[in-house]
């Protein structure tokens, strides 16, 4: 079996993981804990996808002096017949974001979407 596993770090990644969850409607998937309870790896599971989510700090290996969002970006094609799983994440997402193209519209290559950088950092470009 193969399976591409994407992980992003992000500050606050136990906030943004309920977030993403929510977005996506996705299902919880592996999570990892240290003994202190700590959590360094939590994934979800978007339909046939899995995104990772885990702790921008000092001791993950991305460190403190990563940059997030700005150099990578997540792009999600939802089917037709899935406008309202498109809003929906784009309404979650949006909240705090930096939008790129806004409102969520038409594309010059799709019907419906949009790109933004989340509030954590991390660029989407959701569309149909």
């Amino acid at each position: 079996m193969f399976r591409m596993l994407s992980q992003v770090y992000v500050k606050n990644s136990a906030e943004a993981y309920r977030v993403y969850r929510d977005a996506f409607q996705a299902q919880d998937g592996y999570r990892a804990e240290l003994p202190d309870g700590t959590v360094v790896h939590q994934e979800l599971n978007i339909r046939t996808c899995s995104l990772a989510v885990g702790e921008l700090n000092s001791s993950s290996r991305a460190g403190e002096g990563a940059v997030t969002g700005n150099h990578m970006q997540f792009c999600l094609q939802f089917e037709e017949g899935d406008e309202a799983l498109l809003t929906h994440a784009y309404e979650v997402l949006s909240q705090g974001a930096q939008i790129i193209y806004a409102p969520l519209g038409s594309l010059s290559f799709s019907p419906l979407g949009a790109e933004l950088v989340d509030r954590y950092g991390v660029w989407w470009c959701l569309f149909l």
